[in-house]
């Protein structure tokens, strides 16, 4: 798993929750059900993410944007800057043999292939469905975010929760707290911190307890929430030798409809 994978995934954990009533049961599931709409919707959409690495003292290390667009049912991601600067040359020459590459696999591939491909994409997500079983939560108000009301939840990992799915067991490790928009049951923001540590791949790194981590969302084309930032903060041991400062912020911005929603395109065709 990616460490940026991991931030939306901790991101995810903490945020996907609640709306308008005060009964957290039975609001995360509805929610989780809401997000899996809008993750089918984001594949209508290209956008533009920025990458933003700092080193130990806070300070930006490493910046790259890429373009995000989807080709035959999943997203793929493009670099296009890096340091505030173009490609490079050789750069470019490489971005463009990957696009390429990934082209032509996707344009070879057996419609079984290609429903697996899609499969996976779709079901990356699916262990969220399990968030409701796996935490106890507690209503701590209203506040308004970006003028907008929404309800203040806090999540507590519960001690006897047995995961069913390899990345439902980060749910024992992270506690949030949340902003749900009450009239679109959607989370609009979140702050999520490691209490235990959570192992990334087998030997690859731990990060440590009192990580920190916040996600945003933003309200897209009308309908539909999708990211606009996650950030990540804490200190993780690579290679379970070598300790390392976590910073990080990946933020996502010029969304844009590439294809009509679902009930335009069934209207056009009449």
């Amino acid at each position: 798993m990616k460490i940026v994978d991991l931030i939306t995934v901790i991101g995810l954990i903490a945020g996907c929750a609640l709306g308008a009533e005060p009964n957290p049961r039975d609001l995360v599931s509805q929610s989780i059900l809401n997000y899996d709409k809008d993750w089918q919707a984001a594949l209508d959409f290209t956008c533009t993410e920025r990458d933003i690495a700092y080193d130990s003292s806070g300070h930006p290390k490493a910046v790259e944007i890429s373009q995000i667009d989807v080709f035959k049912g999943t997203p793929y991601n493009r670099l296009i800057a890096r340091d505030g600067h173009p490609l490079s040359l050789e750069e470019e020459r490489k971005e463009d043999e990957k696009y390429q590459k990934m082209l032509n696999m996707r344009e070879k591939e057996t419609p079984d292939q290609r429903a697996r491909r899609v499969r996976k994409y779709e079901e990356e997500r699916q262990f969220l469905h399990e968030i409701p079983a796996a935490f106890d939560m507690k209503l701590f108000g209203s506040e308004t975010v970006a003028g907008r009301p929404n309800y203040v939840i806090a999540l507590t990992p519960k001690e006897d929760y047995v995961p069913k799915s390899k990345n439902a067991r980060l749910f024992s490790s992270i506690e949030g707290k949340l902003w749900i928009d009450k009239q679109d049951v959607r989370w609009t923001q979140a702050e999520a911190n490691v209490i235990d540590t959570i192992s990334i791949g087998w030997v690859l790194a731990r990060i440590g307890p009192g990580a920190h981590i916040t996600m945003k969302q933003v309200k897209v084309d009308g309908d539909h929430w999708m990211p606009e930032e996650i950030t990540v903060s804490g200190t993780a041991r690579i290679l379970l030798v070598k300790n390392r400062a976590l910073g990080e912020t990946v933020s996502y911005d010029n969304y844009k409809r590439v294809r009509p929603a679902p009930g335009i395109a069934a209207a056009k065709k009449r």
